[in-house]
């Protein structure tokens, strides 16, 4: 009889502890399946989109994001990859690359940051899979996070004569006008509006010597690559929806890089094969036949000069038409340490026609 007794209290314990290592799993929701580990992740669904929140990949694999509440950008570290995104903006850096991505692959919700599955499966060299309405992430094997000095060391030029190399193959965007140097045009000039700085060149009829409206073209510059195109640019509704996100730069004392974006209105961003980017704002309409991943030259027609997220735009008067142009070399604007005088040198050198 002691013996039974003892048997069944054995059984007992072993299912005992069998259950409890099964409620351990569930709470972890850690899955093996043929030799790899799958971790249950949480998610939601936005039409047929399906998110996971940022943190979530903080806590399952090796990997380092810093998310601006503020700005509505996003640097995550994955490996040897650095990726950059701004919140609704179709285009994300990667290693200071220009890489075309869905506008809302980096969402924000409930003030977390969230990842479609569709960008971390096509750009994030991570497993993820999904079943019965659950995501589950790969972490079998560690991603190994190395710090990417590459990234800034080769993004700053840092002399005139570094930017100029770099630049020497652009042909004016406009053909026929000169660089515009009125020194409240350049680069690095205070924009007291929006409590912030302006990060490219632009190009005024008045100031370039060429008549410019709606129907005046802007090229392509040089041989490069279409990562943005806004075909289905949305104008601001109205006077007082601007000004109010010129309102929230006054508050926080800098323009953020959301609104930033928004400001620039319609937009064609191009991608150059030495790593020089371009991106031109304010366009009024861009050409049909312009898309995502087109090659351009030159000699390419990217747009027409508009007025487009300006304040011209809103009040419906025509104002404020010209060119907006910002270059940046690796994610970098290319003025980065320049003085004054030395853009205005670089300017001159290379668009003096």
């Amino acid at each position: 009889m002691k013996k039974l007794l003892f048997c069944l209290a054995s059984i007992m314990l072993m299912l005992g502890c069998e259950s409890s290592l099964s409620r351990n799993n569930t709470n972890n929701k850690i899955e093996k399946i043929e030799n790899e580990t799958w971790t249950e992740v949480p998610q939601k669904k936005v039409g047929e989109q399906v998110f996971i929140p940022v943190e979530s990949l903080i806590s399952t694999i090796n990997t380092k994001a810093d998310f601006d509440e503020v700005n509505r950008t996003l640097m995550l570290d994955v490996g040897e990859h650095q990726f950059y995104f701004v919140h609704m903006v179709p285009v994300v850096q990667k290693n200071g690359l220009l890489l075309p991505v869905a506008e809302n692959d980096f969402n924000i919700m409930e003030d977390q940051a969230w990842l479609s599955l569709n960008f971390l499966r096509d750009n994030l060299d991570i497993g993820v899979r999904t079943e019965n309405n659950k995501t589950f992430i790969n972490t079998a094997k560690p991603i190994e996070l190395k710090t990417n000095n590459e990234v800034t060391e080769l993004s700053y030029l840092g002399s005139v004569e570094n930017v100029i190399e770099i630049m020497d193959f652009l042909e004016s965007p406009i053909k026929g006008a000169q660089v515009d140097t009125i020194p409240s045009h350049l680069p690095g000039a205070k924009r007291a509006y929006r409590n912030g700085v302006h990060e490219g060149m632009d190009w005024y009829g008045f100031s370039t010597g060429v008549s410019m409206n709606e129907q005046t073209k802007v090229f392509a510059m040089g041989d490069g690559v279409v990562v943005r195109a806004d075909h289905e640019y949305n104008r601001y509704s109205s006077k007082e929806e601007r000004n109010r996100e010129l309102g929230m730069a006054a508050e926080v004392g800098f323009t953020p890089a959301y609104i930033l974006d928004r400001l620039r209105g319609r937009q064609v961003w191009i991608q150059y094969e030495n790593g020089l980017q371009a991106r031109f704002a304010h366009l009024d309409r861009i050409p049909e036949e312009l898309q995502v991943g087109d090659g351009v030259s030159a000699q390419t027609l990217i747009g027409y000069v508009g007025n487009t997220g300006t304040s011209g735009d809103v009040k419906g008067d025509r104002t404020e038409l010209h060119l907006h142009l910002d270059l940046l070399y690796r994610g970098e604007l290319f003025w980065k340490g320049l003085s004054e005088k030395e853009i205005e040198k670089v300017l001159k050198t290379i668009f003096t026609n």
